[in-house]
């Protein structure tokens, strides 16, 4: 188990190098000068003279690295990253770290609080649409999730945006990342993800509730809530893995509900320094959102690996072939 767990580490950190590899390429690509975004026109600096202002935008393109080749940039880049250091902004200077590191904690607390809803949501409505199955109840919750998980997330939130916040004032926009304004966003981003959930549940639920240990618990009389519990034990697995993609979606912040929103978290970062190229920035969000969701799935397998004997059995047998 521990091969296992130590092979599967070395895959998550190649995979970092090369989605960071592909990333920095991407960024590079895209059109725009952040220099000439951050320099502006002549006129803005007091400069009316070309040659002047072509050299103050070499320099400004020396001092940010930007003047050499893209393989030296991302080797630099690379080496600066060993050490944890993910640079400084071009706009602000300021550490990159810092920056990120600020906005993290509301993040965090907007993706939890969304993950909870999703979950309670996902999980009751799965599970009462497989008790109802072939009924009007049932129907109506499958159209629900359709409606849902079709809708974009921008609409829903700008329509709730409307209704609560223009319509009967009662919520708040600012910059802040008040615990009042958590509310909305939460319910915007559960609102989108319970659907998956539901889906597993429903199916789950309804293959196990058609098993013969299902029929004979029946016949022997045990309660109607004793056998959905038993039921539900058997999908918790599955139902951890679907929650914890949902998670990997929510860990890198979402950046356009962040935006709609103004909550202050790494995805609306993410947005500000993508409309004024801010090269280290948006690298330094693409590594540390690629980071969660690498930890995250890592920390699935493991869990996997724990809570199911079969699993620790193949894996243990596997190392002995090898």
């Amino acid at each position: 188990m521990v091969l296992t767990i130590v092979r599967r580490i070395g895959g998550a950190l190649i995979t970092l190098l090369l989605a960071s590899m592909v990333l920095f390429v991407m960024i590079r690509l895209a059109p725009g000068d952040p220099v000439m975004l951050l320099l502006g026109q002549p006129g803005d600096l007091g400069i009316n003279d070309t040659q002047l202002m072509r050299k103050r935008i070499e320099e400004k393109r020396t001092e940010f690295g930007l003047d050499k080749n893209i393989v030296t940039q991302f080797g630099r880049w690379l080496k600066n990253l060993a050490s944890l250091n993910l640079g400084n902004s071009i706009h602000t200077g300021r550490p990159i770290a810092a920056e990120i590191g600020e906005r993290i904690p509301a993040t965090l607390l907007l993706s939890f609080a969304a993950l909870a809803i999703q979950s309670l949501l996902g999980i009751a409505g799965g599970m009462y649409t497989a008790l109802k199955a072939g009924k009007i109840q049932d129907g109506m919750i499958r159209f629900v999730c359709v409606f849902f998980a079709s809708v974009p997330a921008f609409v829903i939130g700008l329509f709730l945006l409307l209704i609560f916040s223009v319509k009967f004032h009662v919520y708040e926009i600012s910059s802040s990342a008040d615990i009042r304004r958590l509310w909305l966003p939460a319910i915007v981003l559960g609102l989108v993800g319970a659907p998956q959930i539901t889906r597993m549940i429903r199916a789950g639920m309804l293959s196990e509730l058609g098993q013969t240990y299902i029929v004979f618990a029946v016949s022997r009389g045990l309660s109607k809530w004793l056998i959905i519990k038993n039921a539900f034990r058997n999908i918790f697995l599955p139902a951890v893995t679907t929650i914890a993609l949902s998670l990997t979606h929510l860990a890198g912040g979402s950046v356009v509900i962040e935006s709609i929103f103004s909550w202050p978290g790494i995805g609306n970062y993410a947005m500000n320094s993508i409309f004024i190229h801010d090269y280290p920035a948006i690298q330094g969000y693409a590594v540390v959102t690629v980071s969660a969701v690498i930890i995250i799935n890592l920390a699935v397998d493991v869990v996997y690996i724990l809570a199911d004997p079969r699993i620790r059995k193949n894996e243990g047998r596997t190392e002995r072939e090898q």
